[in-house]
């Protein structure tokens, strides 16, 4: 784990240091290549207005400055919720090695809340490694059902109620910058962590929308350290 968070440290060093020339667009469009459960969406990420761990109000904009990885789940859940956040606890593990610790937020969203209350929610994210330093579980709460249904379609979700409180919706991971915009989906449990934490880090150190890592040569490089 040391040589990880030496890895990321020199990772975000080479990102914000790059040269003013080179956009962000750069590295979607490699990503893209490298990439294939990558999308990339640049739109104003949908408000929401939900209930953390002790029943405080939590909105997207109070998050603003922080970029947001989020996902949602339920917690009986029997395949693939408990996975996606046991991928999302690693990714999670590799950033809080780094200086990005700070301004990276991870929020898992109930479709269930009418089961999934605040203490559920955070019971299941520790039992599967989620931080609660940086990590929020959030609920719209039993009493809101259609606002739950109505958030999880605007992230573009097809959401399906089976028998037995199976609930259907898609796998995916939802990355939202530092000024509320919806930027990426990684979409899927296969997709490579270590891409997601470059396009994560980019974003951190993205001020203006104007800087970006150069060529194949940034990610040669990457796929170097970690080999």
């Amino acid at each position: 784990m040391k040589f990880l968070a030496t890895f990321v440290f020199a990772l975000s060093i080479a990102v914000s240091g790059v040269a003013q020339a080179h956009s962000m667009k750069n590295l979607e469009e490699q990503l893209y290549d490298k990439e294939r459960y990558f999308q990339r969406i640049d739109k104003v990420a949908p408000a929401f207005s939900l209930q953390g761990f002790d029943g405080e109000n939590v909105t997207l904009e109070q998050l603003r400055g922080n970029v947001l990885v989020l996902h949602f789940i339920y917690t009986n859940c029997p395949d693939v919720c408990p996975l996606h956040a046991e991928k999302l606890a690693e990714i999670q593990q590799m950033v809080n090695q780094t200086p990005m610790r700070d301004r990276v937020r991870f929020v898992t969203i109930t479709t269930d809340p009418k089961n999934d209350t605040p203490a559920v929610m955070r019971e299941y994210g520790l039992d599967r490694g989620l931080d609660p330093s940086n990590w929020l579980g959030l609920t719209t709460g039993p009493d809101r059902l259609s606002e739950t249904r109505e958030l999880v379609e605007k992230f573009g979700h097809k959401f399906t109620e089976e028998g037995d409180g199976y609930l259907v919706h898609s796998v995916v991971t939802h990355v939202i910058d530092k000024e509320g915009r919806w930027r990426a989906n990684f979409h899927g449990l296969k997709f490579d962590s270590t891409n997601l934490l470059v396009f994560v880090n980019a974003l951190v150190n993205d001020e203006h929308g104007a800087e970006s890592a150069e060529g194949d040569g940034f990610w040669n490089t990457v796929r170097e350290w970690l080999q």
